[in-house]
């Protein structure tokens, strides 16, 4: 049974969505498949946790020994309040870089699933906009080209990411595939490719500032990364409205 599109804001109404079983059940299906993947990589990379925090303790030495190849860093660094706030930033710089990483898979295996409670919010609350869908080829070009632009900013970025406060411009890269990823993994079930290029042209502020307003929230320890169904379906009730009003036209 459908019922009428409330014209509730979309943040407050997908406020209840993330709580149905569906959407619970996947955010922790997603996550325990996320700390798999982590693990794996861990083990993969650096042989066990144990090398990774050892990988650390040599690079934070190194960085340190960089520091001291100054005459001028040398005489400020042998004051040890300043050597501990370089530790301090170091393992800040090293735990955010992990923690959105962790975001990112996070949100690429919610992707995955997140077909099951897109569709049920079109079913409950946007009966009369049909699923159309973009091409394969269509979605795999658009995530290519995401893929490389987030990579080549990460290239030119990538000098920054050991001074501290300049690393948080790294961020950025950050935050075009979230937001590029967020948008794609509902307009990818809702919009042909040309509503989703029609969509893009005429909101594309307007996803940035929900996609901007979601990143904010991630810098919530835990919480910001688990609740990533939450934003999927704010974009969504954001989508379904702007497509129902396209197709009206």
């Amino acid at each position: 049974m459908t019922q009428p599109i409330p014209k509730t804001n979309i943040f407050a109404l997908a406020l209840g969505d993330t709580f149905s079983p569906r959407v619970l059940l996947i955010s922790l299906l997603s996550f325990i498949l996320t700390l798999f993947v982590f693990i794996g990589a861990i083990w993969l990379l650096f042989g066990g946790v144990g090398a990774l925090s050892a990988w650390i303790a040599q690079s934070l030495q190194s960085f340190e020994g960089s520091v001291e190849q100054s005459w001028f860093l040398s005489m400020i660094s042998l004051l040890f309040i300043t050597k501990t706030i370089v530790a301090i930033l170091f393992f800040f710089t090293s735990a955010m870089v992990v923690y959105y990483l962790f975001l990112m898979v996070y949100s690429v295996i919610v992707g995955l699933f997140a077909s099951y409670f897109i569709k049920e919010i079109g079913i409950l609350y946007y009966p009369s906009v049909a699923f159309r869908g973009i091409g394969l080829l269509s979605y795999v070009w658009i995530v290519l080209k995401t893929l490389l632009w987030t990579t080549l900013m990460f290239l030119l970025l990538s000098p920054l990411v050991f001074i501290p406060l300049f690393n948080f411009v790294l961020l950025v890269p950050v935050f075009y595939l979230f937001h590029k990823l967020l948008v794609l993994d509902v307009a990818s079930m809702i919009n042909s490719k040309e509503e989703y290029l029609a969509l893009k042209k005429l909101y594309a502020g307007q996803m940035r500032g929900i996609s901007l307003i979601c990143f904010a929230l991630t810098v919530i320890p835990f919480l910001g990364v688990v609740i990533y169904p939450y934003y999927v379906i704010v974009m969504s009730h954001f989508l379904f409205r702007k497509t129902e009003e396209l197709r009206a036209l």
